[in-house]
């Protein structure tokens, strides 16, 4: 099956050459100029968890023909609708697009090609982008994809079929349950990413759990009051911190379950290659470029706004990634302690 990659960094790149090992007619496409050149001149190249090397066309995004079959969208969330201004008017009727992004950015694809034309998909495992033509994968999470409306349909099947080739796929008729169960966990890799430390090391500092989980409750509470069920992630049970719980024994032990699930996941990845580090961290310790907080985090935030749900840690939490973009906030432990502080604050329950 021909599949076009569209942002063909870490994602994108690991999935579109773990499709092109298995026989597949894969393009990559990348705004990223040097990037595309050495595709073109030597081929993807995968590191780390997997040993790759494949061959493929390479375009510019001006440089894209007509687009059919499923288009694999993998740009950072702030960049969906300079994508999709490039994709929607090449994409032929029976093509679709699927996003393998972070955040709720199936709306903003529907908003160019309609619902009927755009998949949901969720994935945990990651990697980054380690030279043109060159990404590093840092191993197996998961990987679901479903219909925005939560329908069965012939064609999730046959994409879970096809996307298997790159990783273990899944089909979910509550793909909004998991998409919402990631934003609950990568808020709290927001605050990992705000220290200079793998997230191992950050997870064994327990004096640092209650706040982080706080976080990971303000993000729940908006996707409930919007009537969404989340999902748990990899072990990690985003519920399980809602006030709610607290004190209960079911309560402590799904919170203590989900930290060590989180702990395994972790240590699953190769600290050598900065793997054990989100690619939040790598925006703002490495690439000194934004993050994706306005997408995520702040997205949450306005949402609560609108439903009565506040969400005053994740606001901290907003500020503090800003200001680290700007230059102007040190990736510390006492970025930790400032928020585990408003948490005392607040008080343990707090407004969630």
């Amino acid at each position: 099956m021909k599949v076009t990659v569209v942002g063909a960094g870490a994602i994108g790149g690991i999935v579109g050459a773990h499709l092109a090992q298995a026989g597949h007619e894969v393009a990559f496409v990348d705004a990223d100029r040097a990037h595309i050149d050495a595709i073109r001149r030597d081929g993807l190249r995968v590191v780390g968890a997997a040993e790759l090397h494949v061959r493929g066309e390479a375009w510019l995004p001006d440089e894209m023909p007509p687009l059919s079959g499923p288009v694999l969208l993998a740009v950072k969330s702030r960049h969906t609708l300079e994508a999709m201004r490039a994709v929607a008017p090449r994409l032929r009727p029976d093509g679709y697009v699927v996003s393998l992004q972070n955040g709720l950015e199936e709306y903003k694809i529907a908003s160019f090609v309609g619902e009927s034309r755009t998949v949901g998909a969720f994935l945990t495992f990651g990697g980054h982008r380690a030279a043109p033509g060159v990404v590093a994968y840092g191993g197996q999470g998961s990987f679901r994809v479903g219909e925005l409306d939560g329908r069965p349909s012939a064609r999730v099947r046959e994409l879970a079929q096809l996307l298997s080739a790159a990783h273990p796929v899944e089909v979910t008729d509550n793909i909004f349950g998991f998409l919402w169960g990631k934003m609950a966990l990568g808020a709290y890799y927001f605050a990992t990413a705000l220290v200079d430390a793998d997230v191992p090391e950050i997870l064994e500092r327990g004096e640092y759990l209650g706040a982080l989980g706080r976080l990971v409750a303000e993000t729940v509470a908006v996707a409930e009051a919007l009537g969404v069920r989340v999902e748990s992630i990899d072990g990690f049970d985003p519920r399980a911190f809602l006030p709610r719980f607290d004190g209960t024994p079911d309560g402590e032990r799904r919170r203590l379950e989900s930290w060590q699930a989180q702990r395994a996941y972790w240590l699953r990845h190769r600290a050598d290659d900065g793997l054990m580090r989100t690619g939040v961290w790598r925006d703002l310790a490495i690439h000194r470029r934004p993050t994706e907080v306005g997408e995520l985090v702040d997205e949450v935030i306005r949402r609560g706004e609108t439903l009565g749900v506040p969400t005053p840690r994740l606001s901290r939490l907003v500020a503090m990634v800003r200001e680290a973009e700007r230059g102007l906030r040190p990736l510390d432990w006492a970025n930790l302690e400032s928020l585990a502080a408003l948490d005392r604050e607040l008080g343990a329950a707090g407004p969630v």
